[in-house]
């Protein structure tokens, strides 16, 4: 067993060599560190939370696997470099310096406009080219079940029509779901050839969609109006049905509630920048009330017929379930599944916790792209300068009002994940960047009070910054925090948060720090003085 270990390390260090060499071929992904699936992937935490609307707090364990545009560029020499740009392919991508990026213009998204709150902002300059980088994609594991896990887009990525003409119509011959696999014209009603411009194609190498199990997707009739579900399907690539979120037992294993009515926090979504761009509406409440909670969630489909067979069931805002989402609407959201064989470890990686509440432990990606170009394409690089890198998540500018309300703000957190410094992927020797400034450089975190209200439980409490997107707290039972930090993430308006369990008797190290995310890039402020509690 020994020399079988030591045999793998000289294996580990082999695969960087080469891969630094570049040794490896276009559109190869490689993990450096192996995930231990049998210890790293939980299905969903539940615990009831009378905070939460849906009265519970659910945590999902999560995984980085394939890579869809997401964050927009807006500056820099690499916006600069990316203008000027020669040898887009025919989807519009480009690799320059290792980095993948797809432009894209507002005819030809699925609905561009200009001055909404609730849109993306065109600045009615439809046929200009805007910029975005594909970055990993963060999957919620809904169940894992021995080597098979069932994954959920964190995020929205993409805007889409579930169908394209008013015609009535099921999942079976639909052009979401031929989108969603690359199928040819003779799948879909519309006859409609998806074979080069699909979803499959572009998020994952040929060796990751070999490690997606392609599922039996049964197709029941609507649960409440029976209209005709269709016949059953085989894919790899499918959305969520109305009994996997909501009615059965499996919808609540998977973190959500059982009825369709409650305002679920676990069934809400953000959209990344490029699905906002692409013509998601995103939810804004101008009245400053409430309601603002909601801000910036989206619908997202289902692919349940709705209550007739023009309509498809959809999520709201707020998280409830809508049967009438209009099968032609250009404005809804896709968030795929998938189920991932997490056998094949080199293909993914742990990608830390997401909850209900809002919070999150997220740890980089270990996986490294190298010449991240998916299988039947061809791209050309080109020569550029900076890479504009950060997770998902989203961001972005208007907002207003639109179908029923959405939640989204961040309650009290009782998560109990340590984090560890994650591992990031090396740049190569051709990046060299300039780095920018950072624009809340000087500014403080500022701890109000840190108390033992119960036992084993620690309440936080904090002063709320403007002109920031959020705080990063520690917590840790060393004053230097380099061992055992527990780390949490919220957004600015969230001003306090409970941790529980703790050690009783044991003295615990709080510090907090603002941070704001400007385009792509993330930036930290600085620490707040260490207070320190007793628990009791």
């Amino acid at each position: 067993m020994k020399k079988l270990g030591e045999l793998s390390k000289v294996l580990a260090v082999l695969l960087a060599v080469a891969l630094l060499s570049g040794l490896f071929p276009t559109g190869t992904v490689v993990n450096l560190k192996t995930v231990d699936a049998a210890t790293t992937l939980n299905n969903p935490r539940i615990v009831a939370d009378s905070s939460m609307e849906a009265g519970q707090r659910v945590t999902w364990d999560c995984v980085w696997f394939g890579a869809y545009p997401q964050s927009e560029v807006t500056g820099g020499s690499i916006y600069t470099t990316l203008k000027k740009a020669t040898g887009w392919d025919a989807n519009n991508d480009i690799i320059i310096n290792g980095s993948k990026y797809r432009r894209l213009r507002g005819q030809d998204a699925m609905y561009a406009t200009s001055g909404s709150s609730n849109h993306y902002d065109w600045n009615n300059s439809y046929g200009t080219y805007h910029y975005f980088k594909y970055e990993p994609i963060k999957w919620r594991v809904l169940n894992r079940n021995g080597n098979d896990a069932f994954l959920l887009a964190d995020v929205v990525l993409d805007t889409q029509k579930y169908n394209i003409s008013s015609i009535g119509v099921t999942w079976e011959t639909s052009n979401i779901r031929s989108w969603l696999n690359g199928y040819s014209a003779s799948v879909n009603q519309q006859r409609i050839d998806y074979s080069r411009k699909n979803f499959i194609n572009t998020a994952f190498t040929s060796v990751q969609q070999n490690a997606i199990y392609t599922t039996k997707v049964v197709n029941n009739n609507n649960l409440n109006y029976g209209t005709a579900g269709g016949s059953d399907t085989s894919d790899k690539i499918f959305l969520l049905s109305e009994s996997e979120i909501y009615n059965t037992d499996i919808a609540v294993k998977y973190g959500f509630v059982k009825d369709y009515d409650p305002y679920d926090e676990a069934r809400r979504s953000y959209c990344s920048i490029y699905a906002y761009a692409m013509g998601a509406y995103r939810y804004f409440a101008t009245d400053g009330g409430e309601n603002i909670k909601y801000n910036g969630n989206v619908m997202w489909w289902l692919r349940s017929m709705g209550d007739d067979n023009i309509y498809a069931t959809l999520v709201n805002y707020y998280g409830r379930i809508l049967r009438n989402g209009h099968a032609t609407s250009e404005k809804r959201g896709v968030r795929p599944t998938v189920h991932l064989n997490i056998e094949s470890s080199n293909v993914y990686s742990y990608a830390g916790t997401v909850c209900s509440d809002g919070t999150m432990d997220e740890r980089a990606p270990d996986l490294i792209y190298v010449n991240p170009i998916p299988s039947g394409e061809s791209g050309d690089k080109d020569n550029g300068s900076n890479k504009n890198n950060d997770s998902n998540k989203d961001n972005g500018n208007n907002k207003n009002n639109d179908g029923n309300k959405d939640n989204s703000s961040n309650k009290e957190n009782n998560n109990k994940n340590t984090t560890t410094s994650p591992s990031k992927p090396k740049p190569t020797a051709s990046t060299t960047k300039k780095k920018p400034s950072n624009p809340i450089a000087s500014l403080s975190g500022v701890l109000k009070s840190v108390k033992s209200p119960a036992k084993s439980t620690l309440l936080i409490k904090w002063k709320k910054l403007n002109k920031v997107t959020g705080y990063q707290v520690q917590l840790c039972l060393k004053s230097n925090f380099k061992k055992g930090t527990i780390q949490r993430m919220f957004k600015q308006k969230v001003t306090s948060t409970k941790v529980r369990p703790l050690k009783k008797n044991k003295k615990y190290y709080v510090r907090i720090r603002p941070y704001v995310k400007s385009g792509s890039k993330k930036y930290y402020g600085k620490w707040s003085k260490v207070k320190g509690v007793k628990i009791k």
